[in-house]
């Protein structure tokens, strides 16, 4: 209340719904007449009938009287709530008050609002009188708040005047404010976590890899129970989502919820988990590469719910969105940064013993028959043992790919291959399958060829894993001072020679076959790099290194050609384009359909196995004329390499 200085005061009061009053109903063993009227209140543990749809327990007891209780203290406003309250102004002046205005606001760290103004300058308080309104004010801020009341009017005769800032155009008007200060907590913890596709499989469909799985955590972390009415998520512009936590309804067949109903009520500390399933509303016909720390908006979650009797209360989020990841960097190496100068320089400790360097021109060391050291290596260090398969047991293809030198792609052309059909169902054992895939082509046509056609002819060659065959152990070398054993009564035929003296080049050939497994491959023999109508290919096995450990035997092989040369594509501006070519190049996509057959050689979860493409051709042309030479075309270039296009179940 206002002091003696002014005629008139402000009070504020919160208006809130009402509480329940609790009170225990004892139990009433030996007592029957209590007991009776203990057992007739529906909230007693002595009940005969429980309440609906849910036993008597202690948790769902809260010991409710037919009373109501107000609160005693001004309470919690939470992030969501309707914050409504009383303003009364009062004339305890024993003489009449002229143009009394009420000016209410809401003041936070960001912003001021107005949500109300009451009377006017034509408005007249007479003695004892009140002016009483009511405010709301929707809470969609955390943090402090600020009520601030401002109450003006006409000075009365006599009374003295005071400066104030909203007087200093009308001296004769006088005010007075007053600030109320209330902080706002946030009901709900909402945590979400964005998953994209990732498997391979997936990667290559246009409508999985472009999916967007978002997961949203939403816990209680207020002191009542909350009920729950509507959670709802709001698309952003160009995408379209899917609520995996609703289900059809058998009665009235339509969407619910599985958290409706008495699982609508979500107790304090208590966690729910949400699945949102996004897809764009139209899929890129090219798949979109973003920019690292690039933020995609994906949408808005708009949160309903009811606290105790009935209190209405709405949480509309922030945009949440997916932020692309940045590229990783390198781990800080250990090494003190003294060291980390010394290796990289390369100069060796100068106080180390270095080994001198193998001179090729040096002649080897003679031969001599009775040195106990016959069986070593002369002129190079020892060869591993000829049971143990070096680590260059799989290099044969390795080393077959690196020879092949292909030329490289254009920069301006990118590829992108998809799976449209696999007949997963009709995949037996010993039975050929077709996958029905689709590649897509993206280049860029200068605009000073705007008018002119691009001709660009792919190859599509099968890639299968290596099978290598086990190394084949070789005979025990005998040691040099081993005990002979007894004579067998046979001898050497006579003009015999017998020479201890082993051929090093033929023994060093040898040791090396031993050491490198054969390649099994049916396709193609090994060394031999693949011809189509003149094109020089690589073989069609993947690279052993980017593999990793082989896998056994082949489960699926390819039938047919393991090269497909598809028929080409005319690149093309549109005529709408053409004209109003900018100074930028512009960015054509073309596509072509294909089928890969196979042929399953083993049950169960299986791979098919990769493909590769290549660029054949890439020339130009005007509308209705021939292509260019072959001055212009670029040959074999490879454009993209996947190790597996498909995972497929193999029926007997």
């Amino acid at each position: 209340m206002e002091g003696s200085s002014h005629p008139l005061s402000l009070k504020v009061m919160r208006i809130s719904r009402p509480t329940v009053a609790s009170a225990w109903e004892p139990f009433f063993s030996s007592s029957p007449s209590f007991s009776s009227r203990s057992t007739a209140s529906i909230m007693s543990l002595q009940g005969d009938k429980p309440l609906h749809g849910h036993p008597k327990t202690l948790r769902d007891l809260t010991h409710a009287t037919e009373l109501l209780t107000l609160p005693s203290s001004f309470g919690a406003i939470q992030l969501g709530e309707t914050f409504s309250s009383c303003l009364c102004v009062n004339n305890e002046s024993p003489v009449h008050v002229e143009g009394v205005t009420l000016r209410v606001e809401i003041q936070t760290a960001t912003s001021k609002i107005l949500i109300g103004e009451f009377g006017g300058p034509q408005l007249r308080l007479g003695v004892g009188d009140t002016l009483e309104n009511v405010v709301s004010h929707e809470i969609k801020e955390l943090g402090q708040h600020v009520l601030a009341c401002t109450v003006s009017y006409r000075s009365l005769p006599g009374q003295v005047h005071q400066s104030s800032a909203d007087s200093a155009h009308d001296p004769a008007v006088q005010s007075f404010r007053k600030f109320y200060k209330f902080a706002v907590t946030n009901p709900l913890s909402v945590k979400t976590k964005v998953h994209t596709p990732r498997s391979p499989t997936a990667l290559l469909s246009r409508e999985e890899r472009e999916r967007v799985f978002l997961e949203v955590h939403i816990q209680n972390v207020t002191q009542e129970a909350l009920w729950f009415e509507r959670i709802h998520f709001e698309c952003s512009e160009g995408w379209m989502a899917h609520d995996t936590s609703t289900v059809l309804s058998k009665s009235s067949e339509q969407p619910e919820s599985v958290f409706g109903g008495c699982s609508a009520l979500m107790q304090p500390q208590d966690m729910r988990q949400y699945i949102y399933i996004l897809t764009p509303a139209q899929v890129p016909p090219f798949p979109v590469n973003h920019p690292p720390g690039a933020v995609i908006p994906l949408g808005r979650l708009d949160i309903s719910w009811r606290s105790s009797f009935g209190e209405p209360g709405r949480l509309l989020t922030s945009t949440l969105s997916r932020r692309i990841p940045q590229p990783q960097q390198a781990p800080a190496s250990a090494l003190p940064p003294h060291l980390q100068r010394a290796a990289a320089s390369g100069s060796p400790h100068p106080q180390s013993p270095q080994l001198p360097p193998e001179r090729s021109g040096t002649p080897p060391l003679p031969y001599r028959p009775a040195s106990p050291f016959r069986g070593r290596t002369i002129g190079g260090p020892a060869s591993p043992r000829p049971q143990s398969p070096g680590p260059g047991a799989s290099s044969s293809v390795t080393n077959l790919n690196q020879t092949f030198a292909a030329p490289q792609s254009p920069p301006d052309i990118e590829v992108d291959f998809v799976v449209r059909f696999v007949p997963r169902d009709e995949i037996r054992l010993e039975l050929p399958f077709r996958i029905a895939c689709t590649v897509t082509v993206s280049c860029s046509i200068p605009t000073a060829r705007a008018h002119q056609d691009r001709s660009i002819s792919l190859i599509v060659q099968h890639i299968q894993p290596p099978v290598l065959a086990p190394a084949p152990k070789s005979a025990p070398v005998r040691a040099a001072f081993s005990p002979r054993l007894p004579s067998s009564g046979f001898s050497t035929p006579p003009g015999t020679p017998v020479s201890t003296r082993v051929n090093l080049n033929q023994a060093s050939i040898q040791q090396k076959l031993m050491e490198s497994p054969r390649q099994l491959f049916s396709g193609i023999r090994e060394g031999e790099p693949e011809q189509t109508e003149g094109v020089l290919l690589p073989p069609p096995v993947a690279d052993s290194a980017s593999n990793g450990v082989n896998s056994g035997p082949l489960a699926v092989v390819f039938l047919g050609p393991s090269a497909i040369m598809l028929p080409p594509m005319r690149m093309r501006v549109p005529e709408g384009q053409a004209d109003n070519a900018g100074v930028g190049p512009v960015k054509v996509i073309a596509s072509q359909d294909l089928e890969l057959s196979f042929l399953a050689l083993r049950e169960g979860i299986v791979k098919v196995g990769g493909i590769r493409i290549f660029l054949h051709e890439d020339r130009w042309a005007e509308p209705g004329q021939q292509y260019d030479g072959p001055d212009n075309m670029k040959t074999a270039a490879e454009l993209r390499t996947l190790s597996d296009i498909a995972e497929v179940w193999v029926q007997t």
